[in-house]
């Protein structure tokens, strides 16, 4: 009783009221057995967290887009992952367009998908802070206010014990990557790099900001909104 009282009082009410109200959204995991929340990032081994999670866990909920109310869950851990955002875009590709057809294109627009520029011409139409959450910036997936912990992808194994550790939850010596999509070579060229980078900018600024060297990018005098999460990074 205890727990589904908690469900109507946190879950319920985040779904069905505040997100009536509330414009910011997050595609939110519950734990209440552990007390944690978890911001997901697609393409960031997502499905290896919530696999550890709902483990032999009936106070788990994997949780739509929605709203909350931060106070309801002070005293729980809040963590997410984030991932070199060129990785994760050409991650995205190769398993929602080259593995499938997940965007469910017409067969023609499909076959012209698998060529990244036209790929990437279709990406950069969008309001990358509000599409499909595999293609969704980082930055607007993670309430960068409320978290106490954000790991990265590129260290998952270490940050992701970490995390674990913090819950209590045993973990096995080797993790096992739920999702390990297609294994097929591909290194983009220096021309849809930078096509990458202006997509998601504001994402390589706030966690990956050493990356713009890589490409031979000046500096510019821009700031960028500074977040507490900055300094949760691990690494």
């Amino acid at each position: 009783m205890k727990f589904n009282r908690l469900k109507l009082r946190h879950f319920y009410l985040n779904k069905y009221l505040l997100s009536l109200f509330k414009e910011k959204k997050y595609y939110m995991s519950y734990d209440y057995k552990h007390k944690a929340l978890w911001y997901r990032t697609y393409k960031v081994g997502s499905r290896t967290i919530d696999n550890k999670l709902k483990s032999n866990n009936p106070k788990y909920i994997y949780g739509s887009l929605m709203s909350y109310s931060p106070g309801m869950f002070k005293d729980f851990f809040k963590f997410s992952f984030v991932r070199n955002p060129e990785g994760r875009f050409i991650s995205a590709w190769k398993d929602k367009v080259l593995k499938q057809n997940y965007f469910k294109f017409d067969a023609a627009e499909h076959e012209k998908m698998k060529d990244l520029n036209y790929f990437l011409s279709w990406v950069e139409k969008m309001d990358i802070d509000n599409c499909d959450e595999h293609l969704k910036s980082q930055n607007s997936l993670i309430d960068l206010n409320n978290i106490d912990f954000l790991g990265r992808f590129e260290n998952f194994s270490e940050d992701f014990a970490f995390v674990m550790n913090k819950l209590n939850i045993k973990l096995d010596s080797d993790i096992e990557h739920r999702n390990k999509g297609l294994k097929v070579s591909f290194t983009p060229t220096e021309e849809q790099r930078r096509r990458i980078y202006k997509i998601y900018y504001k994402d390589f600024q706030l966690f990956y900001p050493n990356h713009k060297n890589s490409l031979g990018l000046k500096p510019k005098n821009e700031q960028v909104q500074k977040h507490r999460a900055e300094q949760l990074i691990s690494h």
